[in-house]
């Protein structure tokens, strides 16, 4: 169960792009950050599907799960250099998973609270979060999560990763085909995942950057995730982005194999 939930979480951080050719250099490179404007209230929405197998001694055990969560976002104060401060809602979790047993949770189902998909993820659903969001992406949460399991924590910091940009905008002007390169490492429950990513600025048409990102997945699980993303250039925000991910792991990792398939929308709430 663990391992599931941790799968869950990562596959919210590697949210990417399918491979495309990049359109000619518009020789107007642009500097990509967040510009977020006092009082911006957003709606995301994020879908995953996941088929795997856990390792359970000699036995490989297929699973299935989907997941739907819905978060609420809202600028509080424009810090200036320093960044945004933001307020961040889980509004609704909803999650299946088939196998030998199956688990099921839906936060506006209380009956399913008690179930063991429940017990993980309902701690997300009520608290009101505060986090820090600077003009290159990068988060850091300054309270509203002090009750909550180190896990909770993670998911959410990962969630915003995100949300706003991955974890973060190159620190120069980028024009159509230029790329940018990041190294994510994360690690919880004895499980640790390194993702090696190549973000690569395929379009700007309408005010709109169209973002293709590679990933080459090695430590705990082994594997590629590709995908395309859509960010609004002068503000910043994650329009959309569908992605998809294959990995093998470990022996000692728990999983056999995965393959994930994200899709993240953004509207105004």
């Amino acid at each position: 169960m663990r391992i599931f939930i941790y799968l869950t979480i990562l596959s919210f951080s590697l949210i990417s792009c399918s491979k495309q050719k990049a359109a000619k250099p518009t020789g107007e490179p642009i500097t990509l950050s967040v510009n977020y404007s006092e009082g911006d209230s957003k709606i995301i929405t994020a879908e995953m599907d996941m088929e795997m197998e856990m390792k359970i001694g000699d036995q490989s055990i297929p699973i299935q799960s989907s997941s739907t969560f819905e978060y609420s976002m809202m600028v509080e104060k424009d810090l200036g250099e320093e960044g945004y401060l933001t307020k961040f809602k889980y509004e609704r979790i909803k999650s299946k998973s088939g196998g030998p047993v199956q688990m099921t949770y839906d936060s506006n189902e209380p009956s399913t609270a008690d179930s063991l998909l429940g017990v993980q993820l309902s701690p997300l659903i009520g608290p009101e979060i505060s986090i820090k969001i600077s003009t290159n992406g990068n988060t850091s949460i300054l309270g509203g999560t002090e009750e909550l399991p180190d896990m909770i924590k993670l998911q959410i910091q990962e969630t915003m990763k995100s949300l706003s940009s991955f974890s973060g905008f190159p620190d120069y002007p980028v024009d159509n085909g230029d790329s940018w390169e990041e190294t994510i490492v994360q690690q919880q429950g004895g499980v640790e995942v390194t993702v090696d990513t190549t973000y690569t600025l395929l379009d700007m048409t309408d005010g709109v950057a169209t973002i293709n990102v590679e990933g080459k997945m090695t430590g705990a699980m082994e594997g590629e995730v590709e995908g395309e993303t859509k960010i609004d250039i002068v503000s910043g925000w994650l329009i959309e982005a569908n992605s998809s991910a294959e990995a093998k792991s470990k022996e000692n990792a728990g999983v056999a194999t995965m393959k994930i398939s994200t899709r993240m929308s953004v509207t105004d709430s």
